[in-house]
């Protein structure tokens, strides 16, 4: 899998608001609209669960349930994300371990695996998230859960809005930063979309300057991604899809 965040992950904590990127932070906070699932998932795990959010980025999730009394571990494809992660979020272990490795040599298993913030995209084809989601449920215990999450690919392709800016500007660190998808779509659904990452940012001089960051991704409907849960070895218990929704999330566990 190619390293799409070598370079964007000292930027990444951009696309989100401060209440996902800054301590306390918010538990799936980088799947908006599903944090209440996520609540309930964590909440149903007994003191001191394994818990693995296995596309970690930079730590959010996992910041966002410290405290809490669980074991908890991080691992990203990218070895940049996993360094920002660990440079982000003190008193949590971090691993690179691509999806298809895991478990790895991870201390699991898990009672519960994270894969969110639109992560499971990057496979690239459905043999690829097959055996991504395959590496998960090896990762399991017995009777675990897993919760993964995506766009909406098929409202995104429909709607073709081709400039998404962020909904405010954010200050951090006395830098202000606005940032836009500015989005490439093909002219029917399955072929790669192309996001462009802009940032555009206002420094402590107050100079303007922006920095750009490209990302492809291979789209799938809700149910293609059910059926590779499916065919990876999983259950779903639970879909929060709707055609009119920007994000869902998916709960599964193994057979």
């Amino acid at each position: 899998m190619r390293d799409y965040y070598r370079d964007l992950a000292a930027d990444y904590h951009w696309i989100f608001p401060d209440r996902v990127v800054l301590p306390p932070g918010t538990p799936g906070g980088t799947s908006p609209g599903n944090e209440r699932l996520v609540e309930a998932v964590v909440d149903a795990l007994p003191p001191g669960a394994s818990v693995l959010d296995c596309a970690c980025g930079i730590g959010t999730d996992v910041m966002a349930l410290a405290g809490r009394g669980l074991r908890l571990l991080g691992s990203d494809g990218s070895a940049a994300m996993v360094e920002e992660a660990a440079r982000r979020v003190s008193g949590v272990e971090f691993a690179t371990c691509l999806w298809q490795d895991l478990p790895g040599s991870l201390p699991g298993p898990f009672d519960l695996v994270f894969c969110l913030g639109n992560s499971l995209v990057h496979t690239g084809s459905r043999a690829a998230m097959v055996a991504a989601l395959a590496g998960m449920r090896r990762a399991l215990a017995p009777g675990g859960t897993l919760v993964v999450d995506s766009r909406n690919w098929e409202l995104l392709q429909r709607e073709r809005q081709r400039i998404v800016a962020a909904e405010e500007f954010r200050e951090r660190d006395g830098v202000r930063c606005l940032c836009l998808y500015v989005w490439t779509f093909p002219p029917e659904f399955g072929p790669p979309i192309q996001a462009e990452v802009v940032l555009v940012l206002e420094g402590k001089d107050g100079r303007v300057g922006h920095r750009r960051y490209t990302l492809d991704f291979v789209p799938f409907t809700e149910a293609e991604l059910r059926g590779r849960v499916e065919e990876a070895g999983f259950a779903v218990a639970e879909s929060t899809y709707h055609p009119d929704a920007g994000r869902y999330a998916l709960v599964a566990h193994p057979i």
